[in-house]
């Protein structure tokens, strides 16, 4: 047991961040090329995934940038 004195309470780390603001501007520094290679890569591995998850997967990229979901999601069909 943790010893303490006085209130304690629950501390949420997602207050003043979210998940997608950091990785939009890494995607953002990226090349053309880079992108491109993201993009195969990230297809690549949901190749076998349900359709529902890469729905949710693509929702969540596109917060990070909407080019982001775009290109991952014209690698799936390639």
């Amino acid at each position: 047991p943790l010893k303490i004195s006085g209130d304690a309470d629950r501390y949420n780390h997602r207050d003043g961040n979210d998940d997608y603001t950091q990785a939009g501007q890494l995607y953002r520094l990226m090349s053309g090329d880079e992108r491109e290679h993201l993009h195969d890569a990230m297809a690549g591995a949901m190749q076998g995934v349900p359709e529902e998850i890469i729905e949710r997967q693509l929702a969540h990229l596109e917060k990070a940038d909407p080019a982001y979901a775009t290109g991952v999601q014209e690698a799936l069909i390639r």
